[in-house]
């Protein structure tokens, strides 16, 4: 059996064993607290700043590449523009289209034509100006003309085309023609009123 100094040797033992464990369980508890908690909670916001900068980043790419492909697309918009305000403009312009019928007939030797403003019986689906159109001449001139006619920039109809013939291998051809116009968006009276004024006014044209 032990003897009474060898047990108080042993006790003291373990109370230095036990407050060396109490120490280094303070100094441990104390770097996580002072040290790598502060250092955790700063590289979280650094973490949440990042990704905040990130996106912002990713945004301003996605938006200059909109801005890259809108600006790449103007030449092409501006295009469509011009030849749809050719074929569609917003007056009726009847004096314009009479003049490129003048041309498109005066291209055809051998074919006369006369084009005044008319009424029409029958709806149309967009405004437009009616006229009717007639045709003297050889047959294959008097089609040439129509197709050409058809062709045009400007956006143009016929309906009620009748043809007849006469001495000589020649033809009289007549034809309602609706000119399309595309008023602005508040200005659709005011643009049938402007078609109306416009086609009242122009004389028959003779060629």
């Amino acid at each position: 059996m032990a003897s009474e100094p060898t047990i108080r040797r042993r006790l003291a033992l373990d109370r230095q064993q036990l407050l060396i464990l109490l120490v280094a369980a303070v100094m441990i508890a104390s770097f996580l607290l002072l040290v790598l908690w502060p250092k955790h909670v700063e590289l979280s916001a650094l973490g949440t700043t990042v990704l905040q900068q990130r996106e912002r980043v990713n945004q301003k790419v996605r938006t200059s590449h909109e801005g890259l492909y809108v600006s790449a697309r103007i030449a092409a918009l501006r295009q469509i523009h011009d030849y749809l305000d050719r074929r569609l403009p917003p007056e009726p312009r009847v004096a314009e289209f009479l003049d490129a019928v003048s041309q498109r007939v005066q291209a055809e030797s051998g074919v006369t034509h006369e084009i005044q403003r008319t009424e029409s019986s029958l709806p149309s689906l967009a405004p437009a100006v009616p006229l009717r159109l007639r045709l003297t001449g050889p047959f294959d001139g008097v089609y040439r003309c129509l197709a050409g006619i058809e062709g045009l920039d400007r956006m143009n109809r016929f309906r009620r085309v009748h043809v007849r013939r006469l001495d000589g291998g020649r033809v009289v051809c007549e034809a309602e023609v609706l000119v399309y116009y595309l008023p602005l968006e508040g200005s659709v009276q005011s643009a049938d009123e402007s078609g109306k004024r416009a086609g009242s006014s122009a004389q028959a044209v003779q060629g």
